[in-house]
């Protein structure tokens, strides 16, 4: 692969207005450099599922499929160190501490059926997830690649990341995650208020309340409330 590939790229991403044909031209041109699988999602954490989080997926059917089913992402290795550092890596330079456990090791060994042999994990912030990552996939049993490759696959994980971040802010300049009183509510939260004082406050039951947190918790797929919080507060809904 050349620079001007990923400058063409980059340029052409300006265009795109849908995920379909991202994900395809991003397909298209990383198999230059040997890649024919790719996805790009949220991290999850503290047992967030991680169907919902994908935004870009190019994983092979059935692999998706079994990795979700068996929420593979709570022990697979690149999951959990991708979660852990924001520099790029190669899956193998993944510490044995999270590679090398046996439900890691397992996991690696069943995307072999469906060839994936190695990659390359591109960790980035986002704005709707704690941490995104764009992960490439290779069948190649090692993946090799120069310094410079790394910057190209970098530079085009970022504007694909930017791109996917353009349609969400598109979409949400409509009706977005949280209804204006499961704003209130996460705001109250973020103030330090039970859900008690926060009925008082807002002149709803307690019970009220404490629905509008469920509900926003599920909104954006997080445990408690404190995390729907933090997320609110990184997607720029409330400001406390």
């Amino acid at each position: 692969m050349i620079d001007s590939d990923v400058f063409d790229f980059v340029e052409r991403c300006r265009k795109h207005t849908a995920t379909g044909p991202l994900l395809s031209d991003l397909l298209g041109t990383v198999t230059k450099l040997g890649f024919e699988h790719l996805i790009l999602s949220g991290v999850p954490l503290g047992g967030q599922k991680l169907a919902p989080m994908v935004e870009l997926n190019g994983w092979p059917e059935g692999w998706f499929q079994r990795y979700v089913d068996a929420e593979h992402a709570a022990v697979d290795g690149v999951c959990i160190y991708s979660a852990k550092t924001l520099k790029p890596f190669l899956w193998s330079d993944v510490p044995a501490k999270w590679s090398g456990t046996e439900a890691s090791q397992r996991v690696a060994g069943e995307a072999t059926e469906f060839g994936i042999c190695s990659g390359f994990a591109v960790p980035m912030l986002s704005v709707h997830h704690w941490q995104s990552v764009l992960s490439f996939a290779s069948s190649q049993k090692t993946c090799k690649l120069s310094a410079r490759q790394q910057v190209q696959l970098v530079t085009m994980a970022v504007y694909a990341g930017m791109t996917i971040q353009s349609f969400s802010n598109d979409a949400e300049d409509g009706e977005g995650p949280l209804t204006d009183r499961e704003k209130e509510v996460l705001l109250w939260a973020a103030a330090g208020k039970t859900s008690s004082e926060t009925s008082q406050i807002l002149g709803l039951t307690e019970r009220t309340v404490k629905w509008h947190a469920t509900r926003a918790r599920e909104a954006f797929g997080v445990a408690t409330t404190t995390q729907a919080v933090v997320e609110a507060v990184r997607r720029r809904l409330i400001h406390p």
